[in-house]
C-alpha cells in the first residue's frame, strides 16, 4: 500500500511553483543544464580536467558561470519569478486549491518549512 504524501502549505507550494517556473524553467538556465556533464571514475571529479590554450584546470577549480552569465541568469530569474508573483491574483491561494491550480513536477523533494538558507559552498 502506497503511503499518502501529507498535504503541501500554501507557502510551500507557492515555493515549489516559483522554483520550478521562476528559477528551473528560465532559458538561461537551461542552456547552462544542456550539453554533455563529465563522467568520472574516482566519483570525486579529481580525475576530470579541461584542457585550454593557457593550461589545464582541475574541475574542483572550475568556475561552472562566468560573471556576464550569472547577471543574465539573475536578470532571467527576477523577471520569470516576477511574472509568477503577478500571477497571485488570478490564484486562490488555499491549501486545497491550489495544487491543483498550479503546474508543476512532483519529482522533487517538498520543500522544508523553516529551512534556513546555507551559503556555505561545499568544495
Amino acid at each position: 500500500m502506497k503511503k499518502e504524501k501529507p498535504k503541501l502549505s500554501s507557502n510551500q507550494l507557492l515555493a515549489r511553483y516559483i522554483a520550478a517556473h521562476g528559477v528551473r524553467n528560465t532559458e538561461m538556465l537551461e542552456s547552462l543544464h544542456s550539453g554533455i556533464f563529465p563522467k568520472s571514475e574516482t566519483g570525486d571529479f579529481s580525475d576530470i580536467k579541461v584542457v585550454t590554450p593557457y593550461g589545464e584546470i582541475p574541475w574542483k577549480q572550475l568556475s561552472r558561470i562566468s560573471d556576464p552569465e550569472m547577471r543574465e541568469l539573475m536578470l532571467g530569474i527576477e523577471q520569470m519569478i516576477a511574472q509568477v508573483l503577478d500571477m497571485r491574483s488570478m490564484i486562490e491561494f488555499s491549501d486545497g486549491s491550489l495544487a491543483e491550480t498550479l503546474p508543476f513536477r512532483r519529482s522533487y523533494d517538498d520543500p522544508e518549512v523553516g529551512a534556513r538558507l546555507n551559503r556555505e559552498t561545499t568544495k
